[in-house]
């Protein structure tokens, strides 16, 4: 009578943790995302399409389009050989400015252009005092 009781809960554990397992790998899963450097994507974005990514580069100056109506930004991401045309809408960064270095996370467009749900800037690793 033991054996039987300690065999029905050795069940129950495995298929318990399997299942918390299971939800746990499911939860982590959606937000992987391989990392791309602008060069990197455009060598390689045929293999993407579909696919939530991050691409990182820096913002091209005299192509940052902004419509605070829409809350939609457009630019161009730079890289030292490619460009990546960027269209995001939502909140922007207090500290986004042009020739600053950004990520961006979203998925191509059958047009080529790149469709971002996240925006993030990167830091400057030290901090300069203003040149009066």
């Amino acid at each position: 009578m033991k054996t039987r009781t300690i065999v029905k809960t050795l069940i129950g554990v495995v298929v318990i943790g399997g299942g918390v397992g299971y939800f746990m790998y499911q939860a982590m899963q959606s937000s992987w995302s391989y990392y791309y450097s602008v060069d990197e994507f455009s060598d390689h974005h045929s293999e993407v399409k579909d696919a939530s990514i991050r691409i990182a580069g820096r913002v091209k100056p005299g192509t940052v389009a902004r419509d605070l109506q829409k809350m939609q930004l457009n630019f161009i991401l730079s890289g030292s050989k490619s460009t990546v045309p960027v269209s995001y809408k939502g909140t922007v960064p207090d500290n986004f400015t042009e020739d600053i270095e950004v990520v961006v996370e979203g998925s191509l467009d059958t047009t080529g252009l790149f469709r971002a749900d996240r925006l993030m800037t990167k830091c400057e690793s030290k901090y300069k005092a203003k040149v009066k």
